[in-house]
């Protein structure tokens, strides 16, 4: 068997499974060194290293000896924990983005997507942002009862994923397929809560309307970051908790932590939130909020408020609706979808990860990862 090793994609696929180079090396039996000149594009293993390297990472054959066809551009991913979490954290998400974006432009061909709409106010204040965004999508002054749905009803794609690591909660940013662009919003499958990810979901939002196509968050400095993620933050309390609109909810109840509990099935957005905002907008002092603060610390709720356990998070719609009426249609098997992805794009990604970003269970896929024949000696 003869062929041309990919090593970027090795790489990746390596990262993706949080594998060191000397774990892999290990698995298949080589020096540390080896897996360097693989990755490098240095060498190429022989066919008993190559099946146990495809064991190991449980990627298709031939994402490793396939070439992208198409012409793919990361526009750059905002990480809320960029500052915090490794680059080796990262990778999964940035395989997930990329995996995610090309179903989406793979179901473009049959499915009528919502169109992504050119929302961006970077030369606003975020609260001007957000006060712009809401009137131009018809929100008022309401609360957002689900924000993962909003998102997709105006054209960005979602995606429920396991970074593997608890320092990233959610992430975001655009993705390009053959000049085709798409904005990625990655939410953790071990989020908080459904009124902590609303937070985390206008964060990214603020995310897409401030920065995106403007910065690169890869370039900017410790600095900048915080600054930017500060922006995205004041912007998220404003789309969620509008100035006016949440003061008169508050009314004279703004020291009563039973009156947050109301408030938060009203605006669904979580204690801590709102009490952030009220002393954000001076409507707490700051002994106030302080004493707010260790209100919330002696009943307990810093990590479990009162709600969150009843209330299950949403789960993305856009990308599972668009392949069961390709299924429904007989237009795609799941089983067949990572090859057709590998003709058409070069990139024959694992079933478990389609499933995941699709946000179908694995069992919908069928078919088997290929694999190498046992060596007969």
């Amino acid at each position: 068997m003869n062929f041309e090793l990919n090593g970027s994609r090795l790489r990746e696929a390596r990262r993706y499974r949080h594998m060191t180079i000397a774990d892999l090396a290990d698995k298949a039996s080589v020096t540390k060194q080896m897996i360097s000149r693989y990755e490098r594009g240095n060498s190429t293993p022989g066919l008993e290293v190559f099946q146990k390297i495809i064991q190991a990472l449980k990627f298709p054959l031939d994402y490793f000896t396939t070439e992208d066809q198409l012409e793919f551009q990361d526009g750059g991913t905002f990480f809320r924990s960029r500052l915090t979490a490794t680059q080796s954290e990262k990778q999964p998400s940035e395989t997930y983005k990329r995996a995610t974006a090309i179903v989406r432009d793979y179901f473009g061909e049959f499915i009528d997507f919502p169109e992504l709409t050119d929302d961006q106010f970077e030369n606003d204040t975020p609260r001007q942002a957000a006060i712009k965004l809401r009137n131009r999508w018809g929100l008022g002054d309401s609360p957002i009862p689900n924000m993962m749905r909003l998102l997709e009803t105006h054209g960005l794609i979602v995606a429920v994923v396991d970074s593997g690591s608890n320092k990233i909660d959610a992430h975001s940013g655009f993705y390009t397929v053959d000049g085709r662009s798409y904005y990625i919003v990655l939410v953790d499958s071990a989020s908080h809560s459904f009124y902590r990810e609303q937070s985390t979901q206008a964060h990214e939002l603020g995310h897409r309307v401030l920065h995106a196509n403007i910065l690169n968050p890869q370039e900017l400095d410790a600095e900048d970051y915080r600054t930017m993620e500060k922006e995205a933050s004041q912007f998220a309390s404003e789309f969620l908790l509008p100035a006016q609109a949440f003061e008169k909810t508050l009314g004279t109840d703004k020291l009563d932590l039973k009156h947050y509990v109301f408030l938060k099935n009203h605006w669904h957005v979580s204690i801590a939130a709102m009490l952030y905002r009220a002393r954000d907008l001076n409507l707490v002092t700051a002994d106030e909020y302080l004493k707010l603060q260790k209100k919330l610390s002696y009943r307990q709720w810093r990590k479990v408020e009162p709600l969150d356990l009843n209330t299950p998070s949403p789960k993305p719609v856009l990308l599972k609706q668009s392949l069961d009426l390709l299924m429904q249609q007989n237009i795609l098997d799941p089983s067949e979808l990572s090859h057709e992805l590998g003709i058409k794009y070069g990139t024959p990604f694992p079933n478990e990860i389609l499933a995941e970003v699709i946000g179908v269970d694995l069992s919908q896929f069928s078919g088997e990862i290929v694999q190498l024949k046992p060596l007969v000696k």
